[in-house]
């Protein structure tokens, strides 16, 4: 009996440590993560390599994630969305996690 209590602290011990370490700055997610891929974003759409990104290169941003979106949306790849295309993709949203606060935390859900 006293193996399996050593057994059962060890592992709360063990399963600890891993929470702390996936909860310690440098995971997915951190500002350093999102700092790393607002630079890449910048790098890629900042055409005049002048550091920050005009209206024009905004909006291609913008249009490139748009395109992206509806190619996901897309999955027959006809070139149009379907309402049944369109409803799959929103039903796929919904267990994902959106924001801070999370899914239907505002909504007391």
């Amino acid at each position: 009996m006293f193996t399996k209590l050593k057994l059962t602290v060890l592992t709360a011990i063990v399963l600890g440590a891993a929470g702390l370490a996936a909860a310690s700055p440098g995971g997915p997610g951190t500002d350093a993560t999102r700092a790393e891929r607002k630079a890449r974003m910048l790098e890629k759409f900042d055409a005049n390599k002048d550091g920050s990104l005009d209206a024009a290169e905004k909006e291609a941003m913008l249009e490139a994630r748009a395109q992206r979106r509806f190619m996901k949306l897309d999955v027959n790849n006809d070139g149009k969305l379907s309402f049944e295309e369109f409803k799959a993709g929103k039903l796929g949203k919904l267990g994902k996690h959106h924001g801070r606060r999370g899914h239907g935390a505002s909504r007391g859900q």
